[in-house]
Formats: C-alpha cells, structure tokens, sequence
C-alpha cells in the first residue's frame, strides 16, 4: 500500500456554476483506493472538502482523510498530485511529485518528478509504477 497525497484543487474543474469535482478524476482515486492504495486530501481547509472525497479518503484509513499539507518528513514512500509547481519544492525525497496540468514553460525550472494532464494520467504513472518497479 502505497500513501497517494492528492490537492483538493486537482480534483477540481471550472464550469459555469464555479468548481466542481471532475467525475473522472474521482474515479481514477477510487481505482487507486481499490487497488490498496491510501489516498489523503490535501487541502488548506479540511471543512471545505467535498463529501465525495472524503469519504474516498477515509475508504481505506479513516483516521486520516485530510490534510493541511505532506508531511516533510514521511516514514515510507508516497505520491503528490499537485497542480502548483511550487509545492514540488522541499518535499522529501520519499514523495514522488507529478504536477497535474498544463507543463511548465520551456527554460522553466521544473521541480516536480512527472508531469500528467490529468488525475486519470497520473493514477495510470502510480499504478504502472507499482506494477513494474525500477531497481
């Protein structure tokens, strides 16, 4: 079992009523969930999560469903989907970060592990990653 830290914002998508959870991604956790795997919210506010991934979060470890921030320090490896380039910085080295979205510009100085368009790309990285470990 694998901790998959996830923000609240990746999780997310602009319509015309403001954000809404993007039904795809939520699945792609809920596959990750299924498979074993421990997914934690990070959000600022933990009141602010939608009940949906809460209760994705809570599925496999229910004492931890939210969390302000990745722990600097985690005792084994993880995973952080993030969609700011800027929080791939002063992660440990155990957390394997992949920026969601857009990659940064050319010339830019890029500090996250991966990049994946989506949360759908970056659960199929996590589970190839786990099915097929490099040395």
């Amino acid at each position: 079992m694998t901790r998959i830290y996830v923000d609240a914002e990746a999780v997310a998508v602009h319509g015309a009523s403001g954000l809404a959870l993007d039904p795809g991604a939520v699945r792609s956790l809920q596959i990750l969930a299924d498979a074993g795997h421990e997914v934690v919210v990070v959000a600022g506010n933990p009141g602010a999560v939608a009940e949906v991934l809460r209760q994705l979060a809570t599925a496999i470890k229910p004492t931890l469903p939210t969390v302000p921030r990745v722990p600097t320090g985690p005792t084994a490896r993880a995973w952080y989907l993030t969609t700011a380039v800027e929080r791939c910085q002063g992660v440990s080295a155990k957390v394997r970060t992949v920026l969601i979205g857009a990659a940064p510009a050319p010339g830019s100085i890029h500090r996250c592990d991966a990049v994946a368009r989506d949360i759908q790309a970056a659960a199929l990285e996590i589970l190839a990653s786990e099915a097929m470990p490099s040395r």
